[in-house]
């Protein structure tokens, strides 16, 4: 369940020491606990593959990037929905957290 530490960046969050990396999504996880793996989908896709007038192009998403800001909010949303170890994969859609089952 781990994600590769290169390219990872620390961010601090209630005073527990977590990394993260974007991939597509976002991939965070605890310091002190390998098997903690949150997961965050915010919508994003590769623009450049829709260029042009392209059927069943996807929404638009927000954030336009991954920022520390939008990644220690999706930590506290995931945080207060029970996640402190083992994978949890969440969604942000129309400024709106959901857990993904």
């Amino acid at each position: 369940m781990a994600v590769s530490k290169k390219g990872q960046r620390r961010i601090v969050v209630d005073n527990i020491s977590y990394h993260w990396k974007f991939t597509g999504k976002v991939f965070v996880s605890l310091d002190e606990n390998t098997n903690a793996l949150l997961i965050i989908d915010f919508g994003w896709y590769d623009w450049i593959d829709y260029l042009g007038n392209v059927p069943n192009k996807p929404p638009d998403f927000e954030p336009q990037i991954a920022t520390p800001k939008f990644v220690a909010a999706s930590i506290k949303f995931a945080v207060n929905n029970g996640w402190d170890q083992g994978k949890l994969e969440i969604e942000y859609k129309n400024r709106i957290y959901r857990v993904k089952k």
